[in-house]
């Protein structure tokens, strides 16, 4: 895989790029979020915090260093952003095997070299596997739509269409967390529309991943 390829690969993955509609509808009580019919509950995602913040421990990367305004923030968009494609992939007839998963590490030099770039995205080392999992629906999904991930310009337009599609997808948050928004992700209510975790550069994952093909990638 060409570099340039793996660094669209990411991008939206990576970032927790948020892809579907603004939606302010409440979620019950023990619910952090609902992403179309699956529901985040806030049992698991504070254990996936509890993860989370325990690999950064290990890892020796203090919270301050991360570009995220909050961990349990950055770790639920992540979540939601995995369902969403799940979601995505079984309405549009994408499909990615473990086998699928499993080429992409080996690609990609193994998980000790993909791990350190998902955990500053805000993804616990046990959804690793399901981050590269959506990282290549989204590749297969942007294909479905015409792109050639080494051309920018039908990469953009394929970006559309499937953003267009993912917008059929309903998020709804709990209140904790702010509200969801098309072009920001988390949003915080109380900020007039700042965003309440802010998606980071989509091209840094990508540039610690080795090159399979020698090429420098754009």
């Amino acid at each position: 895989m060409k570099s340039n390829a793996v660094r669209v690969l990411l991008a939206a993955v990576a970032a927790g790029v948020a892809l579907t509609a603004c939606s302010s509808s409440p979620v019950g009580v023990g619910t952090a979020a609902t992403v179309g019919d699956a529901r985040i509950t806030s049992k698991e995602l504070t254990a996936d915090v509890t993860e989370y913040r325990a690999a950064l421990q290990k890892a020796k990367i203090p919270e301050s260093q991360l570009q995220m305004e909050s961990v349990p923030k950055a770790v639920l968009l992540q979540l939601i952003n995995f369902r969403q494609f799940e979601q995505f992939a079984a309405l549009n007839g994408v499909t990615v095997t473990e086998g699928d998963v499993d080429k992409f590490i080996a690609e990609q030099g193994g998980l000790e070299r993909i791990g350190p770039a998902a955990l500053t995205r805000g993804v616990p080392p046990s959804e690793t596997r399901h981050w590269i999992r959506t990282a290549v629906i989204y590749q297969r999904s942007l294909e479905k739509f015409g792109a050639n991930l080494s051309d920018q310009a039908s990469t953009q337009v394929a970006q559309q269409k499937l953003f267009e599609q993912m917008d059929k997808i309903p998020v709804a948050v709990s209140h904790r967390f702010g509200e969801w928004n098309l072009q920001q992700g988390l949003v915080d209510s109380n900020r007039f529309g700042t965003p309440a975790s802010q998606p980071p550069n989509p091209q840094d994952p990508a540039a610690g991943q080795p090159d399979q093909s020698g090429q420098s990638g754009s």
